[in-house]
This record gives C-alpha cells, sequence and structure tokens, in this order.
C-alpha cells in the first residue's frame, strides 16, 4: 500500500475532480468526508489531511472552472455548473428513444453511454423511455453505423455506393430492392432529419438531387471517387431552401395561396412554421401563401384537415389537388382499384 506522499498532487486532483463531476450537482452536495473516502479508497492512501482536501478544491475551483460552492443546506459542496444541465441530456435522450431510424436496441445502448456525461444523481432522472407510438422502429441495426460512412464522404468530398430497398408485406423476402438490387451511386451532401426520419440528400447520375432514406440503405461504401454536383448545390443549399418539402417527397415549386378555419391555426404554425404571415380572410378563417413542393403528401396534409382547410391557388395546384381526391374517391367505389 502506498503512504500517503506516494499519491501525487495531480493524481489527487483528477480523483477528486471525478468525483464531483460523478456525485455533486446542483441539487446534491458532498462532503469532505465523503471525499476522503474516495480517496482512501481509489487513490490507496492510508490517510488524507482535511485541509489538503479544501486546497484541492480550491485549485478546481480558482484553476479548473469548476463552481464549486459550499451549501449547507445540501450537506456538503455543490457544482453550479455541471457540463450538461439535465434538461439538455433529457432532450437528447428524448430525441434519440423518439427516432424511428433508430431501433429499440441500439437507442438503449446510446442512452447509457450519454447517462455517463452526468451525475449519478441526474442519470436516475434519463432512465424514462420516450415510446414511439403507433409506428415500427428503423429494422436496420446498423443505420447509426452507415450513416457515420456518410459523414464521412462528406467530409472528404467523395461519392458513396449503396443498396436502396423498401419493405414489403412477404414474411419470406421482408425487403425488396430498388433497381433489382444494383448499387446506387451518388454525391452526398446533407443528411436530413424530418419527421422522426433520417434522410441523405444527395446528387444522382441523372443531373438532379433526391433523398433517400438512410434506414433503407444498405451496405455503404465510400468511394475514391470525388463528388459531382457542387455547383449545383450551392445554388440550391437545402438548409436555405425556402420551399416547403412534405416527407421528404420533391416535386414541383408553387406558391400556394391557401385559406384556413382559425381552429387549425396550431397545425398551419407546427407546419410552416411561427413566423408564417397569417392574414384575416372573414371572422372565422385566415390565409397564408407559402413556396412548397408539391406532392402527394401535401394533398394528403391538407385533405385531413377537411373542411378546415382549402387551396385557393395557384390553378394548377388546385386541378392537382382535385385530382388526388378523384383517384381516393375513385378508388372506395365498387369497380374501384388501387
Amino acid at each position: 500500500m502506498r503512504k500517503t506522499s506516494d499519491c501525487t498532487s495531480g493524481e489527487r486532483v483528477a480523483l477528486i475532480y471525478r468525483y464531483m463531476m460523478e456525485h455533486a450537482n446542483k441539487d446534491h452536495g458532498v462532503s469532505i468526508g465523503e471525499i476522503r473516502d474516495c480517496l482512501l479508497n481509489e487513490g490507496n492512501v492510508i490517510s488524507i489531511d482535511e485541509r489538503t482536501i479544501y486546497k484541492d478544491l480550491y485549485a478546481l475551483r480558482d484553476r479548473m472552472g469548476l463552481d464549486l460552492e459550499y451549501c449547507k443546506k445540501y450537506g456538503g459542496w455543490i457544482l453550479n455548473n455541471p457540463l450538461f444541465e439535465p434538461y439538455e441530456l433529457q432532450y437528447v435522450v428524448d430525441s434519440i428513444q423518439a427516432s424511428k431510424f433508430i431501433t429499440q436496441q441500439k437507442a438503449r445502448e446510446i442512452t447509457e453511454k450519454i447517462k455517463k456525461l452526468t451525475d449519478v444523481h441526474t442519470r436516475k432522472t434519463l432512465n424514462r423511455r420516450a415510446y414511439v407510438l403507433n409506428r415500427v422502429r428503423s429494422m436496420n441495426e446498423s443505420v447509426v453505423k452507415e450513416a457515420y460512412k456518410i459523414h464521412d464522404a462528406m467530409e472528404t468530398d467523395r461519392k458513396v455506393s449503396f443498396q436502396y430497398f423498401h419493405y414489403s408485406p412477404s414474411k419470406g423476402s421482408p425487403k425488396s430492392y430498388f433497381k433489382a438490387g444494383e448499387r446506387y451511386v451518388v454525391s452526398p451532401f446533407a443528411l436530413l432529419w424530418d419527421n422522426g426520419n433520417y434522410y441523405l440528400y444527395a446528387y444522382t447520375d441523372k443531373e438532379q438531387f433526391r433523398t433517400f432514406r438512410v434506414d433503407r440503405m444498405e451496405r455503404i461504401i465510400v468511394l475514391a471517387e470525388m463528388r459531382d454536383g457542387k455547383e449545383h448545390y450551392k445554388s440550391r443549399d437545402v438548409y436555405k431552401q425556402t420551399a416547403h418539402v412534405f416527407e421528404m417527397y420533391h416535386g414541383t415549386e408553387y406558391r400556394v395561396h391557401i385559406r384556413f378555419h382559425n381552429r387549425v391555426a396550431h397545425a398551419v404554425i407546427d407546419k410552416f412554421g411561427k413566423d408564417t404571415l397569417m392574414l384575416p380572410y372573414d371572422d372565422t378563417h385566415f390565409t397564408i401563401t407559402v413556396p412548397v413542393e408539391i406532392s402527394p403528401p401535401f394533398f394528403a396534409w391538407i385533405a385531413s384537415l377537411g373542411h378546415s382547410a382549402k387551396i385557393l391557388g395557384p390553378s394548377p395546384v388546385v386541378q392537382e389537388m382535385k385530382k388526388f381526391i378523384t383517384r381516393v374517391q375513385d378508388m372506395y367505389k365498387d369497380e374501384g382499384e388501387m
């Protein structure tokens, strides 16, 4: 067993630092006795003077930026500036737990790692799970690791190749591959998180941009070939686009004029943002004019609001909305087919 002098000041301060980060926060204090016990057990020393502990605590406060304060109410030294506030970590955990593109098992694994970033008291509050209601999580276990490959490709200005699939009702063959399993080769430019799903925004060999669900991409390979389409991407930076895209389904862009009932204002704000200009139409309705890439998901959203929403223009969008409704209506006729 080492003598007191064998434990260097650097080792001692490091042990106290780790102990404070793991056991102290704004509402839980650590006593000098607890710190001494930690040093005796983990520092493998015979004895330690309390004055030395106080000196080390002051060093952590004055030289290492820990906002330590003695609080009689909590029976010891509290930490006012943890690396993360509890609510910040809860946001992270809830986001991971509620993400459709991360499997439940992988979400649990990541959550356990995140819990190590805070003290033992806060860890207990992070145990609650945010459930993904009425939907099945991604079946692709490797989605998180695969997404990292895409980040690497964008960082090194390289193309990626992958196989792309969709799920089928067949139990014997639950995956159906696009292009008969032939690999896609694209230039990746952005990863987008929309409605709980993860999408790759990429430039294709057809000189256009499209999105791919990352959880439906398999066997991703970073190629040596340099990316194409950089000049086109700069002119339509996905982060600066003003047109609203519904469920990553791209289409022709229009400035769409829509009338809504006042009772669905919250749905409009959720979809288009709180800065959307909502102009009074009459005592019970308002209108907005927003850029939208029209698509079936957009028309479905309008239809979901029933009599509370109506597209007023332009004419091509109104006509497409009518066609959408007619197709759905025809499907429910006796002779209708999907």
